[in-house]
């Protein structure tokens, strides 16, 4: 994501402006927070102990997957500005490390275990998928020991949409890891990647992406309890985070937990915390085609994939023949190979599908974009066709801002210059929930890479500023 930030050329003052902005609310938002009903779920109950496997167990140091994250990031000023935060972080927080055994040079690193563990499929069969559970550890300069470190809480972060699976979680230094501190932090593969990596990825099935992060949770909870030489800090909670992709999919934790309060007593849980996700499917499908262009067409696909396996009764009785244009037809193959082999990256099949569906060109067409008629057949257009109803039934089967009610804090954040996943979604959110919903909106519009980053900035100051707060006592 960060690489689109800097792709799109912004300038470095307006991205310093955002942060000075972000450290000016994030206090105060804090603030509002923990006066809320979020915590009065501090039960007696304890997760219990569910199965697990470990698949790899590995201890990196946190400058080298600093390094890691940004090698390919280039070394602009916006890039570079960044990256010194992040080291910044790291260096201080191994300071107050090393000040509390008494020593003076420490060298920080995160322990990453990625484990199978049962689930649901979309089918509603068992299935082994996978995940990663991460934690900060410690050793003495020179020492080969690594130290667990007590996490002070639980961060479930579901990961923006990727279709390579060397971008899984359990395959890589996800750029999440930049933001989440000193965590328990959990990030599930989903299907389709890490373990299941053969099947289809069930995009914007949020029930049962919800369903595969809530055992994810489960099973490396249990992980750390047995694995770790530590323990969690004694008033720990649980929160769940994400972008774009990943933003749905955290709603869709947060509606699980809310509509499972058991869970949500268990899991001490505090609130949900998503940027420009696509919390109404349906919606967003309605503003795409309003829009009639798109500068990232492999959404389009994607999404009615994986309603036809999702829903083989409703919208899997159409073939794709009837509904994608000729165009598309003849590059088909080549588009399937490339979702199926999860060798390629969104970026990439983005680009293969706009140098070859960039057929109708005017002055109102970007040079990233294409047109809707491009991609699919006439009847596609027609909201009275059977096609059309019965995607918008699937659609609207993984509503968000509909069936459930809230119970716990529901933090926001978006831009009206997205076109990636249209900004309503986030609109519909706060009418649907009311004060429910905290929704901070960029007061400069800018699109959907750059707000995700902007988002992932704002996440790092306020973990930032709370650990301050706790050194200040």
């Amino acid at each position: 994501m960060l690489s689109k930030l800097i792709s799109a050329n912004k300038s470095f003052l307006r991205l310093f402006s955002a942060i000075i902005l972000i450290i000016a609310t994030a206090s105060c938002e804090r603030k509002q927070q923990s006066g809320s009903d979020e915590n009065d779920n501090g039960g007696n109950n304890y997760p219990e102990a569910v199965y697990y496997n470990v698949l790899d167990d590995e201890t990196i140091a946190a400058l080298d997957i600093i390094e890691q994250i940004f090698s390919n990031l280039g070394d602009d000023v916006q890039t570079t500005f960044f990256k010194n935060m992040v080291i910044a972080d790291i260096n201080s927080f191994a300071d107050s490390i090393a000040t509390t055994i008494g020593t003076h040079d420490i060298e920080l690193g995160l322990r990453k275990i990625a484990y199978s563990y049962y689930s649901t499929d979309v089918n509603g069969e068992p299935i082994e998928i996978s995940s990663a559970a991460l934690w900060r550890v410690y050793r003495k300069n020179n020492d080969t020991i690594w130290h667990d470190i007590s996490p002070e809480k639980i961060v479930m972060v579901e990961h923006f949409t990727i279709t390579s699976d060397a971008e899984a979680p359990t395959q890589c230094s996800p750029f999440e890891l930049l933001v989440t501190g000193n965590t328990l932090t959990i990030m599930p593969d989903y299907i389709g990647y890490g373990l299941t990596r053969h099947l289809p990825h069930p995009y914007l099935n949020h029930d049962l992406c919800a369903t595969n992060s809530i055992d994810a949770l489960a099973a490396g909870y249990t992980l750390f309890d047995e694995v770790a030489s530590c323990e969690l800090k004694e008033d720990w909670t649980t929160c769940v985070i994400g972008a774009s992709q990943g933003g749905g999919n955290a709603l869709a934790v947060h509606k699980f937990m809310d509509t499972n309060p058991e869970y949500a007593e268990v899991w001490k849980f505090e609130y949900s915390y998503a940027a420009a996700g696509p919390y109404n499917p349906s919606l967003t499908m309605e503003k795409y085609f309003e829009r009639g262009k798109t500068s990232y067409p492999l959404v389009y696909p994607f999404t009615l994939k994986s309603m036809m396996q999702s829903y083989p009764d409703i919208l899997g009785k159409y073939t794709e023949e009837e509904m994608f244009s000729d165009e598309y037809l003849q590059m088909k193959d080549t588009i399937d190979y490339m979702f199926e082999s999860k060798n390629f990256t969104t970026a990439e099949i983005n680009e293969v599908l706009v140098k070859n569906l960039r057929i109708t060109v005017d002055e109102n067409l970007s040079d990233d974009e294409i047109y809707l008629s491009d991609i699919f057949k006439e009847v596609m257009f027609n909201n009275n066709s059977e096609v059309v109803k019965d995607l918008y039934n699937c659609l609207d089967k993984n509503d968000l801002t509909r069936d459930w009610t809230p119970s716990h804090r529901i933090r926001l954040f978006y831009s009206s210059g997205d076109r990636t996943v249209p900004y309503e979604n986030s609109i519909a959110m706060k009418e649907a929930f009311g004060d429910k919903v905290d929704a901070t909106e960029l007061e400069e519009p800018v699109d959907h890479f750059e707000a995700c980053t902007l988002w992932m900035i704002k996440v790092f100051l306020e973990g930032r500023l709370s650990f301050v707060a706790k050194s200040l006592g």
